[in-house]
């Protein structure tokens, strides 16, 4: 239930067909938005673009009482107030006139249909005659027509075209078509004192008028008060409810929850499981031909770094659905063993290997579910996955110590500022990264515990000396007085600052260069004002293997974005005696620098998270993870977030985790003396978001002392000692946490109070 909340004066929410109660169309799944600020007229608004195919369609009621219409929700006697939703169902209450009262149920069946019911009550004691109209304004893109009435047998219907989509809206009660300037079907309706009538509507739109029609006139049928039992029933049983006495906080709580399925689709062309959308809005949802390009081509691509944050909001309640997504990734292995680091319906979209999370997420899959079966069968797929690594192509130097082959591996340039992207760039062809080698290290612990757990050692001496090797150079390349582990040079394996060696202005050339201090690739940066036919030359002269060369780099050599360009060598430099640039213009720049292996990135927590290093190092890298992570402006990854509160707890921190858990997911403000008071309203979120603003609910209910909750069991280990006193209801289980003390309840009102320190086990007879 959504309560009457100041945040919902301005309503804002996605509904869609939900793959757990509807039938979805992945390929035509049409979503829609209920939107009441925007448009012309204003309206209470179900708006969709169809996928961008066509510039916007939108279904909104007008009301007029002895003449006077009103269709704007800002004009109403009472504004609308969502008093419940689900992923694909949402009801509405609104007063138009004070003496009308409106209760509209709208339900998404499916990825075609749009279908309303609407409740019209006389709240007076007088006779009241109204006229109830249904604007449908559709602006169609080049091929197509706009919304008009028109008769299908015995209906007036609205029809429209945009495309290959051709929309049919029909409203009951026998409408007319023929007395508005809008495209609109409208009826009389006369309401002696405190009586009610009852309405239906749907929109269908198919690929042609015939198809479209029917399934309007069948989706008039249905009794939608039936369907929002049938839905409360089943968001009971797979939704986690939290009050804590904040409507806003609750909210948050819900909403996301919900959100999350609407971010799930059904199994789909290769993928034969349920897998994810990031985001899915009105503008989603038209894929692409099999093997074609278009806006959504990129709609729905798998990556594991997504995979495994999304865990995190779905464990511990759906362990089935992750283990489904993973098994999609799994089913597109390579001959040689990668799994790749994205794929879509039509396979892998990249040769490059998945950044190494498989294993220890099949690990918390099978924790969570006991499957022994489907454990062994993936375990020889996920051992392969991890030796690929250690191969020639991703270890060039065999050392042990692999190295990420693109940027894209590591899902840490999205949405991050130039400056910070470049510095990573370079450090992805020039070093190797403590963050690889502790996600593999993890990786291959997380396989050792598999060889106990199947009873199969064959791997475990290799699996042993991978980690002994990993955590070996792990530990060589501990700073301490920087608080992390460095990036290494992949040639010389060193840690160095990185150096300018000279910065041009202009066209020059330079001989008094600061030495090297160690023989090292080199970078070229360049930055200009405008895109041209001349070339940007620069030649750099030293000392590359004992011999004097000259090199030469140009625009051409340059991975540009706007107008920065960056150019990593090939070539190692053990001296560079000058430097000459030419082409440059006024205003503009040329970088020759070294890599700098000092950097920090949001990945430098990631060796924390996977528990490398000693409690010095550990408490060491706390500190500072806690200062990057205070004063870093760029956008931290979904997954490093999350992998940061795991971390702290399993170092005995959970109330550092708590404060980042408020900041980042609940809009409170970390400095707060009395964060708890705060609303969670003050957080920036919208229902139209995607997944990396969703709530990690594994997370939550671990920092609530909850580590794990299911049909039949639940297992305590802490209090709630960091959030305000909490009522959590699951299925059967009913808690009540605060400081010190959690009370658990069933359905048949047997509770215990647990006041000592866990973990607790208990499970219901």
């Amino acid at each position: 239930m959504i309560n009457n909340h100041p945040y919902y004066k301005d309503l804002r929410h996605i509904i869609a067909a939900d793959l757990r109660c509807s039938t979805i169309t992945p390929e035509d799944d049409q979503i829609w938005e209920l939107e009441s600020t925007r448009g012309e007229p204003p309206g209470l608004a179900f708006q969709t673009t169809y996928g961008l195919r066509a510039y916007g369609i939108r279904v909104f009621p007008r009301f007029s009482i002895n003449k006077v219409p009103v269709s704007n929700p800002h004009s109403f006697s009472t504004r609308p107030v969502i008093h419940y939703a689900a992923p694909n169902y949402v009801e509405i209450h609104y007063l138009p006139f004070s003496t009308l009262d409106v209760i509209q149920k709208t339900w998404v069946p499916d990825s075609h249909t749009l279908i309303s019911q609407v409740g019209l009550t006389n709240t007076s004691a007088d006779l009241v005659q109204l006229w109830m109209e249904w604007i449908v304004q559709l602006n169609p893109l080049l091929t197509g027509s706009p919304m008009t009435s028109v008769q299908i047998s015995v209906n007036t219907v609205l029809q429209g075209q945009t495309g290959n989509l051709f929309p049919v809206f029909l409203l009951t009660g026998g409408p007319r078509g023929d007395l508005s300037a809008f495209p609109s079907l409208g009826i009389d309706v006369t309401l002696p004192p405190h009586a009610s009538r009852y309405f239906s509507w749907a929109l269908a739109t198919l690929n042609n008028i015939e198809d479209s029609f029917y399934a309007a006139r069948k989706a008039t049928s249905y009794t939608l008060d039936n369907e929002q039992i049938k839905i409360e029933m089943l968001q009971k049983g797979q939704t986690v409810r939290f009050d804590f006495g904040d409507s806003s906080l609750n909210h948050r709580m819900e909403e996301s929850q919900q959100r999350t399925f609407q971010l799930l689709l059904p199994p789909y062309r290769i993928l034969n499981n349920s897998w994810y959308v990031t985001k899915r809005n009105p503008e989603h949802g038209n894929l692409p031909v099999e093997n074609s390009s278009g806006f959504s081509a990129d709609w729905g691509i798998q990556k594991m770094t997504e995979i495994w944050a999304l865990s995190r909001i779905l464990l511990p309640l759906k362990p089935d659905l992750v283990k489904g997504m993973l098994q999609n990734v799994l089913d597109q292995q390579g001959v040689d063993g990668t799994v790749y680091a994205q794929i879509n319906w039509n396979g892998k979209v990249t040769n490059l290997a998945a950044a190494p999370l498989a294993a220890s997420l099949a690990a918390d899959v099978f924790e969570s579910t006991g499957d022994k079966e489907w454990l062994v069968h993936n375990y020889a797929a996920l051992i392969r996955a991890l030796k690929i690594w250690f191969q020639p192509e991703n270890d060039h130097d065999q050392d042990g110590w692999p190295e990420w082959q693109h940027l894209l591996q590591t899902a840490l340039a999205d949405n991050t500022v130039y400056e910070h992207k470049t510095k990573l760039e370079v450090l992805i062809k020039t070093a190797e990264w403590p963050s690889l080698a502790a996600l593999l290290l993890n990786e291959c612990r997380a396989l050792i515990k598999m060889t106990k757990w199947l009873n199969d050692p064959t791997d475990l001496d290799w699996l042993e000396s991978q980690v002994l090797q990993l955590g070996k150079a792990l530990e060589q390349s501990w700073d301490q007085n920087r608080r992390m582990f460095l990036f290494r040079d992949q040639a010389g394996h060193f840690s160095a600052r990185g150096k300018v060696l000279h910065n041009f202005r202009q066209n020059d050339v330079a001989e008094t260069i600061s030495a090297l201090s160690h023989p090292c690739r080199l970078v070229v940066r360049m930055q200009t004002r405008e895109i041209d036919n001349r070339t940007i030359v620069c030649q750099i002269k030293g000392v590359i293997n004992h011999h004097k060369k000259t090199i030469t780099y140009s625009d051409r050599d340059c991975y540009w974005e706007d107008h920065n360009g960056l150019a990593v060598g090939n070539e190692i430099f053990s001296k560079v005696k000058k430097i000459t640039v030419n082409g440059l213009k006024k205003g503009e720049s040329l970088i020759v620098e070294t890599p700098d292996h000092f950097f920090q990135s949001a990945e430098m927590i990631i060796p924390l998270w996977a528990g490398v290093g000693s409690k010095i190092q550990t408490e060491a890298l706390i500190k500072a993870g806690k200062q990057f992570m205070d004063s870093t402006d760029c956008e931290i990854p979904f997954y490093v977030k999350i992998m940061w509160l795991e971390a702290l707890m399993n170092t005995n921190h959970k109330d550092l985790a708590s404060q980042y858990f408020k900041k980042w997911f609940l809009g409170f403000s970390q400095n707060s003396a009395d964060a708890e008071t705060q609303s969670a309203s003050n957080a920036h979120y919208s229902v139209t978001t995607g997944l990396e603003q969703l709530l990690p609910l594994k997370t939550i209910l671990q920092l609530l002392g909850i580590e794990r909750i299911s049909d039949e069991e639940l297992i305590l280990d802490g209090f709630n000692d960091f959030f305000p006193k909490v009522n959590v209801q699951y299925k059967k289980f009913k808690l009540d946490l605060e400081s010190g003390q959690a009370r658990v309840e069933n359905l048949n009102g047997e509770s215990v109070l647990i006041t000592e320190p866990g973990p607790h086990r208990i499970k219901l007879s």
